[in-house]
């Protein structure tokens, strides 16, 4: 046996393995930018699997995505000036947000983080619902006095129906019906409008500015807060009428209704606390301590967890709703915006890739080695890197664990450019 000859053989194939190897590295990693982007950028996916959350940031013109497995921030999407109200599609597809100090709304697709459309709207767009089958979006436009109904499919504008001074609405779970609060100089009133038509077909008066609206499951009611009461008030939709007022902490704010297993959640901002709120004994059921001046809410699609921002403290709290206690808190505060509005993904949006992808960034500083992010792909969309990313990420030089990259702390700071490695089995 010639084991001189099979030892030389195999370290002479070794060489040429780690030659072909070094020279695809360098090929990749001087490729245009445009072309690597065009084959290799995914999409930043929750490493958990898991849903993501979207968060307004209404000082720095962004949207803060949250993985809600992991709890934790994934990256940050730029959208237009003053992001304010969010809806997101029942798919989980598209996340519609509002600009009030612009004139559009922006459509963010979920699987690439992106900013795939603006629709032009009129003035300072508010309060966004998304029908329950997804096919319409109702949007308060503040400056123009009226409401913009949008198809969904086509993202184009099917109806506009006058409002004075629309802000938050509500869509009747069988989609016809929405009721749009309404700080009219007349008098406060929740505006009533039929999608079908569309038209105004009446409303009902109020002693106080409406300030959110949430339908039951079942559409029998309508639970509304208003400014300066401390309640959450019960409308019956048949005979718009109020039916009952449940008591709720001092600044009552933002308003989700997640079944009988629950009520009603409130957020109470004087108190700074996560409110369950009974309407049928009209009575509050309980409450859990969350973050500073809570704006927010949001459901987990199984309506077990609910997500509270909190605008005083720039985090997210994660409320366990069965045990009622906060379980995370997610710090959000890395670009200085203020968080706002908060959707969750009611279903997953991912396309699965069998591309083994990792995404290198030379090292911060002065280390002389670089740190490695996995992006195993979860969906063919756009990922961190280039000057032309989508997303910026949260942290700072120096403070990386093992795995983590130096990424970018603001929308300002400098993108490092990546170096694109493709993994091959051997």
């Amino acid at each position: 046996m010639n084991i001189c000859g099979t030892r030389t053989g195999s370290r002479r194939s070794t060489i040429l393995l780690r030659s072909f190897i070094a020279a695809l590295l360098f090929v990749v990693a001087w490729v245009p930018t445009g072309w690597a982007e065009g084959i290799t950028r995914v999409g930043l996916a929750s490493t958990t699997g898991a849903a993501k959350a979207y968060v307004a940031l209404h000082d720095e013109s962004a949207l803060a995505v949250l993985d809600t497995g992991g709890n934790r921030v994934l990256g940050y999407v730029p959208v237009p000036l003053g992001p304010h109200g969010l809806a997101v599609t029942p798919d989980g597809r598209k996340v519609y947000v509002g600009s009030d100090q612009l004139s559009t709304v922006s459509v963010v697709d979920t699987a690439t983080d992106r900013v795939t459309a603006q629709i032009e709207v009129g003035p300072s767009p508010y309060g966004l619902a998304v029908s329950g089958d997804g096919r319409q979006l109702l949007v308060s436009v503040w400056g123009a006095n009226e409401v913009v109904i949008i198809d969904t499919a086509t993202d184009r504008i099917t109806g506009r129906v006058s409002v004075p001074r629309p802000d938050r609405s509500a869509i009747s779970p069988d989609g016809r019906i929405a009721y749009v609060g309404s700080a009219s100089p007349d008098g406060p009133a929740l505006a009533i409008i039929d999608l079908t038509k569309p038209a105004k077909i009446g409303s009902v008066a109020l002693s106080h500015i409406p300030s959110a609206l949430s339908f039951s499951h079942d559409g029998t009611r309508l639970y509304f807060t208003v400014a300066g009461v401390d309640g959450v008030h019960v409308l019956d939709p048949v005979r718009n009428r109020v039916v009952g007022r449940a008591q709720a902490g001092a600044a009552p704010y933002g308003l989700v209704s997640i079944g009988s297993a629950h009520g009603e959640l409130v957020v109470s901002q004087a108190r700074n606390e996560l409110e369950i709120v009974d309407p049928v004994r009209n009575i509050l059921s309980g409450t859990v301590a969350v973050g500073e001046l809570p704006y927010g809410i949001a459901t987990s699609a199984d309506e077990r967890t609910a997500y509270v921002t909190n605008e005083g403290s720039s985090d997210v709290s994660v409320v366990d709703l069965v045990d009622r206690k906060v379980t995370a808190t997610i710090p959000i505060d890395n670009v200085g915006g203020t968080p706002r509005e908060i959707v969750v993904q009611p279903r997953l949006n991912v396309s699965p890739s069998n591309a083994d992808i990792r995404l290198m960034f030379p090292s911060a500083g002065d280390a002389p080695t670089s740190r490695i992010l996995d992006v195993a792909a979860a969906s063919p969309a756009a990922a961190a890197g280039g000057a032309n990313s989508p997303m910026w990420f949260p942290g700072t030089p120096g403070s990386q664990g093992p795995g983590q990259p130096y990424l970018p702390v603001s929308p300002t700071d400098p993108q490092p450019q990546p170096i694109w490695i493709f993994q091959f089995p051997f």
